[in-house]
């Protein structure tokens, strides 16, 4: 993805990107937005019907071709049909055209340097969503959905998606701001106005304010638990060599994705694949199992084993139930006291060897299945789900943030207690008063309506080129 600066973002220019992936496909789409847009079009555009397309109604379909001009001769590039949406009533809130042709990339590059010869230039990462934001018909949220429900895994995450891009996680941060706001008029009236002799009312203030902190930790959670829809977690399966980690990752996948062999250390990478358990995309890494490397490559998966089983959310530690419980065994028990984990006995169709003898029995719950047979397999699942909701999850109040928005939230959440403390503590009204002007600042970032360089750049520089 190129490096750009927000100032990048010329709005005076005119803009053109193929809308599509660069593949052979049915179709192919190049979009244009701007001042010229229609004057390019023009030159480039031959209507069957000869009709000027600057001339024609906003959201009218246009069939014709794309035709080169440069040699004197007109070229046919491709048979087309070009959509119309004029500003304001348009994405961007711009005039718009796109140019749906034939798919494939030579077809669609061929289009798109046509454009870009007639004056348009090539658009940067989410431009076009950049262009809705200033225009004012989306806001931050929105534009933070766009590209959750672009890279969203499962209906889920493209139902949620929606929801944000509809604007009901923009109410939550409006009733917020409007409640912070008369906070913050009742502070620099008392600022303002001293010699009005007005005493703050301390306790009233404090319940304001903690009603306010209780909304703002909803909100935190609402975005914890939407990463777990838009970004999936880290499910990592281990335990010792041969315990059958990959027929279970297989298993799960409902394919044959990795070798499987009764020799022991088969696996020698960390291997990921996604899944859709009940909505949740769960990234599943199938690792090795051994624990005293004999040669470098292994010594490299043991390192990426270890790597993975620190960033992960979810463990799923496997247990070879034909076998005596051996020290690796005892390892990965000691290893996952304090992880979300999911414990399995596999290989109940052989016969039962492993005892625990009260390590870890009685404090934790282990399934018994069978990976190679399929026995149990749907309660794996199932206990792999609950570990990864935790607890129920109201889908309506998730919120999807960029980074530096979620900085903002923590920052919103830091001056609200400042206030309550400094109400606690007695402090002068002007404390109190430049706390909340900062969250006010804080939701205003959040939302768009304070513009903040940093979090824009971050924001777009996600988005694919074209959107």
């Amino acid at each position: 993805m190129p490096e750009f600066n927000l100032k990048d973002y010329r709005i005076s220019d005119t803009i053109a990107a193929a809308a599509t992936a660069p593949s052979r496909s049915a179709l192919g789409v190049v979009k244009v937005s701007g001042k010229k847009s229609l004057d390019i079009l023009d030159k480039l555009f031959c209507s069957k019907r000869k009709k000027k397309i600057k001339k024609q109604k906003s959201f009218t379909l246009h069939y014709g071709w794309i035709v080169d001009r440069r040699k004197g001769d007109a070229k046919v590039i491709d048979e087309v049909l070009v959509s119309l949406m004029r500003s304001p009533r348009s994405y961007t809130t711009e005039d718009v055209v796109e140019i749906s042709s034939h798919g494939g990339q030579v077809v669609v590059n061929q289009i798109l340097e046509a454009v870009l010869r007639e004056g348009a230039r090539l658009a940067y990462p989410g431009e076009f969503t950049y262009r809705a934001l200033v225009g004012g018909r989306i806001d931050l949220l929105q534009a933070e959905s766009v590209l959750s429900l672009v890279e969203a895994k499962t209906p889920e995450a493209v139902f949620l998606s929606s929801r944000q891009l509809k604007g009901q996680s923009s109410e939550r941060f409006s009733k917020i701001k409007k409640e912070i706001k008369k906070l913050f008029v009742e502070s620099e009236s008392l600022l303002n106005f001293p010699e009005e002799d007005i005493k703050l009312d301390r306790e009233s203030f404090k319940e304001n304010i903690n009603r306010v902190i209780e909304q703002v930790d909803e909100l935190q959670e609402s975005q914890r638990q939407a990463k777990m829809f838009s970004q999936g977690l880290k499910c990592v399966i281990c335990g010792r060599a041969n315990s059958g980690k990959s027929t279970l990752f297989n298993r799960l996948l409902r394919e044959e994705r990795v070798i499987v062999s009764r020799t022991p250390g088969t696996t020698r990478d960390v291997v990921e694949e996604i899944i859709n358990i009940k909505g949740i995309p769960v990234r599943i890494y199938d690792t090795a199992g051994i624990l005293e490397p004999k040669d470098f490559v292994t010594k490299k998966a043991l390192q990426k084993t270890t790597q993975m089983f620190k960033e992960a959310d979810l463990v799923v530690l496997l247990f070879d139930g034909s076998r005596k419980l051996n020290k690796d065994d005892k390892f990965f028990l000691e290893r996952t006291e304090n992880k979300n984990t999911v414990l399995v006995i596999n290989k109940a169709d052989l016969p039962r060897r492993i005892s625990f003898n009260g390590k870890g029995r009685k404090r934790r719950s282990f399934i018994e299945m069978s990976a190679l047979k399929d026995i149990n397999l749907e309660k794996v699942e199932k206990m792999i789900y609950k570990a990864a909701r935790g607890q129920e999850v109201n889908q309506e109040n998730l919120i999807f943030l960029g980074q530096y928005q979620k900085k903002e939230l923590n920052n919103l959440a830091v001056n609200l207690l400042k206030v309550k403390s400094y109400l606690q503590k007695g402090y002068t009204i002007d404390f109190i008063n430049l706390s909340l002007k900062e969250c006010l600042d804080s939701v205003g970032k959040i939302t768009g309506e304070v513009y903040c360089e940093e979090i824009l750049e971050s924001i777009f520089s996600n988005f694919c080129i074209g959107k």
